[in-house]
């Protein structure tokens, strides 16, 4: 009993230790409180919101995409061979459409013109006119695929087929060398050597105003072509999808590479020749009577 006591009047704090506390506890208490108001302030979740809506929009078709400029290609059509879609998209929110439904002639080709507007995303243009539904088209890396009236991709076996790809700008030819070359329907008579029959139905026609057309046997085609520094440049071709027999299509395939290859062409008495640098012609046509 006695070593019990002993042990619990050392644990016990003296009365002198006890007042140096209690006057020690107002400092302690003051301090923390100090401290407290020295920290600085959470930001609030209302701050944070108003900074982070001054932060750039993230890129989009309208400001990131070199959008403006002339789109082409032939779009499926239920009741013709195809459409022939060419697409002009301006600076300033104007658009001039002009669309050929081929094997529908004479009265096949309208043009459509007034202005376009995006959509809030950017990604897409909607082309208004007066009598007309509106037409949208999204807007991609060199190009512009159609949707639906419900502003959806097109789906499908013909999906790829909705889509316009844009034309490099042609040179502007020069008068002096077209003369005799353009406005005429040059009929191929000869390919990589061969004599073609007369009524293969391919032939070509360029244009003054930077087009060229034509047929490559079996089905249609049509793109741009323009002159530099007096060498002649064919941009890539739009082709109908029609199916033919064999030989047609062989034909077709062979005559429309050599058209990727042209640099050059020579005149003579109403014939064409489209050759590639100093080489043998690829590919020689004339007037038909």
């Amino acid at each position: 009993m006695f070593l019990g006591k002993k042990r619990q009047a050392e644990a016990k704090p003296s009365r002198a230790e006890q007042t140096a506390l209690f006057k020690l506890l107002p400092l302690a208490v003051c301090g923390g409180l100090l401290i407290s108001a020295c920290s600085p302030a959470p930001e609030s979740v209302t701050v944070a919101a108003t900074e982070s809506s001054t932060l750039p929009l993230a890129d989009t078709s309208q400001n990131a995409l070199d959008w403006d400029g002339v789109y082409h290609g032939v779009l499926p059509c239920a009741s013709c061979e195809g459409i022939d879609t060419r697409l002009t998209l301006h600076q300033d929110g104007r658009y001039q459409l002009v669309s050929v439904y081929l094997g529908k002639a004479p009265d096949n080709r309208f043009e459509q013109v007034g202005n376009f507007h995006w959509d809030a995303q950017g990604r897409t243009i909607q082309l208004d006119a007066t009598n007309a539904d509106p037409i949208y088209f999204r807007v991609e890396e060199n190009g512009l695929r159609q949707l639906d009236s419900s502003r959806e991709l097109i789906t499908g076996p013909l999906a790829e087929q909705y889509r316009l790809a844009k034309q490099a700008t042609p040179e502007q030819p020069e008068a002096a060398e077209i003369a005799g070359f353009t406005g005429i329907d040059w009929h191929l008579t000869e390919l990589l050597g061969d004599t073609l029959a007369e009524n293969s139905g391919a032939f070509v026609h360029f244009a003054a105003d930077g087009r060229v057309y034509g047929n490559a046997g079996c089905n249609q085609f049509s793109g741009s072509w323009g002159l530099a520094q007096h060498r002649l440049r064919l941009g890539q071709m739009a082709v109908t999808m029609r199916a033919c027999p064999e030989p047609q299509m062989q034909l077709e395939q062979q005559f429309l590479a050599q058209l990727a290859l042209a640099d050059n062409y020579s005149l003579g008495e109403q014939t064409l020749s489209l050759n590639k640098a100093r080489m043998a012609p690829l590919a020689r046509f004339s007037i038909k009577k």
